[in-house]
């Protein structure tokens, strides 16, 4: 009896293993592709052009900015997204106005930014995928009713990261439909301070809209490639 209950667990594992060990296979993959989601795979560089002013608030009010560029590459996968550039401005300008009756500027602190990624993940009736950048720093001055004072934040997530939402062209809830291309947007994304003045704010929160492009011809500076993201 010992011996035939010994065969028939030997026969179930012979059976159930191959389905435990397939689970992986089935796993969510991301591509990034040119055009649309017949198109050729694409790694290479992105620009994020802001096509919705960027506000920062804090408990001293909103800054916001009209003129704006994220430059990154990524590979093909969704892997190895490392920001290279980060420009925002205002028109006119150059300073962004603020509610505390002065201006801000922004910069980028410690680029490049590597390791980020963007996961394919749809959402009915929403996203198409996730754009997360990490060890994402930047540097605030800002003048008001309190002077001046200049304020160094982190994003909030994992590795100091931000998450934004990302849209392929196709997509009805993409933020802006009159702009037919790819899109990433942060709602309220959080900020954590770093270091600054003992006026700067624990906390701060970043929204923006962008539209993605990257580049037809590799090197060429000229960001007129349509992208899309599927598993």
């Amino acid at each position: 009896m010992k011996r035939l209950r010994n065969l028939t667990a030997a026969v179930l594992l012979a059976v159930t293993a191959p389905i435990l060990t397939a689970a992986p296979a089935g796993a969510a993959t991301t591509t990034i592709h040119r055009d649309n989601a017949a198109g050729a795979a694409y790694t290479g560089k992105v620009r994020a052009t802001l096509i919705a002013p960027v506000s920062v608030s804090t408990s001293l009010g909103t800054a916001t900015c009209n003129t704006g560029n994220i430059d990154a590459a990524v590979q093909s996968n969704g892997t190895a997204l490392n920001v290279s550039g980060f420009s925002f401005s205002n028109n006119p300008g150059p300073a962004c106005p603020n509610s505390a009756g002065g201006q801000s500027t922004v910069s980028a602190v410690g680029l490049p930014w590597n390791g980020g990624n963007v996961t394919y993940g749809a959402v009915s009736g929403g996203r198409d995928a996730t754009v997360t950048l990490t060890n994402v720093r930047v540097s605030s001055t800002t003048t008001g009713w309190f002077g001046t004072i200049t304020c160094v934040y982190r994003g909030s997530g994992a590795s100091d990261s931000i998450t934004l939402d990302g849209f392929n062209a196709d997509n009805a809830a993409r933020p802006d439909a009159s702009v037919n291309q790819a899109q990433a947007r942060a709602v309220n994304s959080s900020l954590s301070k770093v270091s600054g003045s003992f006026l700067c704010p624990g906390t701060a929160s970043y929204s923006a809209t962008f539209q993605l492009l990257g580049e037809t011809v590799a090197g060429s500076g000229v960001y007129d490639q349509k992208l899309h993201i599927t598993s």
